[in-house]
């Protein structure tokens, strides 16, 4: 929280710089953003709709429940491989704090993350016929939670890219090994015991399905559901900034 404070106006430039790089000189701008999930909540709505035959309820609104926080997560982390990488002529030149490019990545995909809830919600509540309760005080908190969680994973993921560039092409094979381990094209109910428990080790299982509570049961998790992700958060917010803090003095003559 110091750091985010002190460098407050640096951090914000460069969240600022990211949105405007990546929609320059395009007409539709941050509708491309909404292009990806829309996308993905499409083709799985159809295959699981009309050719596997899911049972879940407005399927494709429980999709979009869990693609939006999926997405925030697998595009920060994958954009944190090059945070430190991707900058270091700058890292080199000028004395900065290297803790705010992870920071800064990961922002900047929360912000669209935000957006994308603010336009896609609304709409998914209206077709779907969803209102929308009072349970929607949880949504901060965890969203809270599974921001720092990502961050401190950025953190550790930035570091390893430094020193090793294959890491890169890991997350994104990983990730997509991760989705299918994530309950967000199925019920995590509907999983036999056994496997049910293999599924709910993976941390972004519970993140996931804290979302789902929300937004989709509308029912607030329970408070040993929060107990555990707040165990997870400071666990990879600790291990994070300790690994990225050991070994940020390397960064200039390894990038």
């Amino acid at each position: 929280m110091i750091l985010v404070f002190r460098y407050r106006e640096l951090i914000r430039n460069l969240v600022l710089k990211d949105l405007k790089l990546k929609y320059r000189d395009s007409a539709l701008g941050f509708l491309w953003s909404l292009a990806n999930p829309l996308l993905l909540i499409l083709v799985y709505a159809i295959v699981f709709t009309h050719m596997l035959r899911s049972e879940i309820k407005n399927f494709p609104y429980f999709l979009l429940v869990g693609i939006l926080p999926w997405n925030f997560f697998s595009q920060s982390l994958m954009m944190c491989t090059g945070s430190i990488v991707d900058n270091g002529g700058l890292i080199r030149k000028v004395w900065l704090p290297a803790e705010v490019f992870p920071l800064s990545t990961v922002l900047f995909n929360l912000v669209q993350f935000l957006l994308a809830l603010v336009v896609l919600m609304p709409i998914a509540a209206i077709i779907f016929g969803i209102s929308f309760s009072w349970t929607l005080i949880a949504f901060l908190p965890l969203l809270f939670l599974h921001a720092v969680f990502t961050l401190g994973l950025g953190y550790i993921i930035s570091t390893l890219t430094v020193f090793y560039r294959d890491v890169r092409h890991f997350i994104e094979i990983f990730m997509m090994l991760l989705f299918w381990l994530t309950p967000i094209v199925y019920d995590i109910q509907s999983i036999p015991g056994s496997m049910r428990r293999f599924i709910l080790a993976n941390p972004l299982s519970l993140f996931i399905s804290g979302y789902q509570e929300i937004f989709y049961y509308q029912r607030i998790p329970a408070s040993f559901h929060f107990l555990v992700l707040t165990l997870l958060t400071l666990t990879a917010l600790g291990l994070g900034y300790w690994c990225f803090s050991s070994y940020k003095a390397r960064f200039p003559e390894e990038v």
